[in-house]
């Protein structure tokens, strides 16, 4: 079979109630949902694997975009298959992003609590985002399959270098000069591989990137905010908090910079430095502050 006749037997199901649920399905690949996980990973369960999702969440992006930028493939002509939530898929078709990024991101979590129901979870609904771009008829199935099998490697290479994007043995020093260096070659080859110059989404990512690793840094050498510290209600209140300082940035500054890349990749970058510096400094200020050992006191 084609890859039109694929596409052509799959969309056969096709019925209001499916296309409703697959658009919810494939929005779960937006960068919102991963912008809300990753704070809570750093916040409430560990720093250091929270720095190595950070590489995660950015090395899956871009491995993704520049490949599409090199393959440049054309997506499916809606006079062919019937296209729907087009909004939810731009540029070039090959390798899915949508089959790439989450097998990449929800892999390595899977691969961290190591919980088969997790894992068999996790494996459904990176199953269900690809899919759901062959429903909508938004990819060709090479482009799924494709997006699956790189984001499996990519996966298998961030593994196996875990303690270097954690930042293990790594001064202050070397870790910011990761924060900046990696995101401005990645900005460098974009510019000379795509032939639209820098897209969009490749500023925000650059200033999320940079400004994560910048604020886990600096707040490791300076703050040492702990996130096991504080009762289920302080953790609780770290949510609510962190989550509405990041909107109050993120919005605020929408309001004052202009709509351009590097604005963009400014307004992210305070964004991610506010949750990765500001928000465990307030937490370890007021909120979950290591407890005081009691003076000693000698017999007389």
């Amino acid at each position: 079979m084609s890859g039109v006749e694929i596409l052509q037997a799959i969309q056969s199901i096709q019925s209001p109630l499916l296309d409703r649920l697959f658009g919810i399905i494939t929005n779960l690949h937006h960068e919102t949902v991963y912008i809300l996980v990753l704070p809570l990973v750093y916040w409430l369960y560990d720093k250091r694997f929270g720095r190595y999702m950070f590489s995660v969440f950015a090395l899956g992006f871009w491995t993704n975009d520049l490949l599409k930028d090199s393959f440049q493939t054309i997506r499916p002509d809606s006079d062919v298959v019937r296209v729907i939530y087009a909004e939810t898929g731009g540029g070039f078709a090959f390798p899915s992003g949508h089959a790439q990024t989450p097998l990449i991101f929800w892999g390595a979590l899977a691969a961290q609590f190591r919980r088969p129901w997790f894992t068999w979870f996790i494996g459904m609904m990176v199953f269900l985002i690809g899919f759901s771009r062959l429903y909508l008829g938004l990819h060709w199935p090479l482009d799924v399959i494709g997006g699956w099998a790189i984001g499996l490697i990519v996966l298998l290479i961030l593994q196996r270098t875990q303690s270097f994007w954690a930042g293990d043995r790594q001064g202050l020093v070397t870790k910011l000069g990761l924060a900046l260096v990696l995101p401005g070659g990645v900005l460098a080859l974009s510019g000379l591989i795509s032939p639209h110059g820098v897209e969009p989404l490749v500023w925000v990512f650059a200033g999320v990137y940079a400004g994560l690793m910048t604020g886990s840094a600096l707040e490791e050498e300076y703050i040492g905010f702990d996130p096991r510290v504080g009762s289920a209600l302080t953790q609780i209140l770290k949510v609510v908090v962190g989550l509405a300082i990041l909107l109050a940035v993120k919005e605020g500054l929408k309001l004052v910079l202009p709509d351009t890349g590097w604005a963009d990749m400014i307004r992210y970058f305070a964004v991610a430095l506010s949750a990765t510096l500001l928000s465990p400094w307030l937490f370890r200020r007021f909120l979950a502050a290591p407890p005081t050992r009691p003076n000693k006191r000698t017999r007389s």
